[in-house]
């Protein structure tokens, strides 16, 4: 009788971890090119980069938040031995430049090959997703219409000849939490991740900071090992 009970246990813990459902979100690059960019980085071993960023006007905080994590990117570049233009001094002297900007005259005074524009810098996108898979590797869809959504972060580069004021290519770079897989639960109303607090608020909701630095970090490495491969194309 014991024997029997124990393996009714054990088959019922089985069932119960086979019916373990989790998300994965995997969002790809999306990069674009140009021949001239591949043949000027060919001839130009060591460019002379710049980063351009949006001219925002926030608050103290935010500024300082924002130069922290232009100040990464940089670093980056400047580890893979990029020579970095001072980038306070290249939007001082576009902004003297006036409405018609003449590169070529920029590129003179600045002495820079290339602008990496920075075009987007989002640590709120947030993913959803109405589908799941078990641990056997079984897929499946949230019943009734449910989903579940986690926020994710993302960052994009335009980079452009500054001597011949032309665009030549651009990146997008993307993170999101539960990359390598989450676990969830069936609710009252519908899938949630299994974590419990005092608030009842779900993870994955907020971007922490190290997060966003570390994201940013490898985003601008993947954009280095990028433009050396048309080096080395």
């Amino acid at each position: 009788m014991k024997a029997a009970y124990l393996l009714s246990i054990g088959i019922v813990l089985l069932s119960a971890c086979s019916t373990q459902k989790f998300i994965k979100f995997s969002p790809k690059p999306e990069v674009v090119t140009t021949k001239k960019l591949e043949t000027f980085l060919k001839e130009n071993k060591i460019p002379k980069v710049v980063l351009r960023v949006p001219d925002t006007k926030d608050n103290t905080t935010q500024k300082d938040n924002n130069d922290f994590i232009y100040n990464i990117i940089e670093k980056e570049f400047l580890k893979a031995g990029y020579i970095v233009r001072d980038r306070a001094l290249f939007s001082e002297i576009v902004k003297k430049s006036g409405e018609k900007i003449d590169y070529s005259q920029i590129k003179k005074q600045t002495d820079t090959d290339l602008i990496l524009e920075l075009t987007k810098l989002d640590k709120n996108v947030v993913y959803r997703t109405n589908k799941y898979y078990t641990n056997s590797g079984k897929e499946g869809v949230f019943s009734e219409g449910k989903s579940i959504s986690v926020k994710g972060v993302s960052v994009a580069f335009k980079v452009v000849l500054i001597g011949e004021n032309e665009f030549a290519g651009s990146y997008n770079f993307n993170k999101v939490y539960c990359s390598d897989g989450c676990e969830v639960v069936i609710g009252k109303r519908g899938p949630k991740f299994p974590y419990s607090s005092k608030k009842d608020v779900q993870p994955y909701q907020v971007v922490e900071q190290p997060f966003w630095e570390d994201f940013v970090g490898s985003a601008t490495q993947e954009l280095i090992e990028s433009l050396q491969a048309l080096k080395e194309k």
